[in-house]
């Protein structure tokens, strides 16, 4: 794990409070966190082929199959 220590200026604490200061920092490090998991969601996406795959075809088939009706127009 890697160990980070900024510098802030005191002004810059006083005014919005040790505290808040705190939150934001983590919550940046949260979105972090997010766009990695993101980006590594993507290059698995990019990576599989599903057009391909039978199982996803049984799958996508099955699940249209159940929820058609919800979409199509009958007369």
């Amino acid at each position: 794990m890697t160990e980070f220590k900024i510098q802030l200026e005191d002004s810059l604490v006083q005014k919005f409070g040790y505290a808040e200061v705190d939150s934001y920092l983590k919550e940046l490090v949260k979105k972090l966190y997010l766009k990695l998991s993101a980006q590594e969601l993507l290059q698995d996406l990019e990576e599989s082929d599903l057009e391909n795959d039978q199982q996803w075809q049984n799958a996508r088939s099955s699940a249209w199959e159940q929820e058609k009706a919800k979409y199509l127009i009958t007369q």
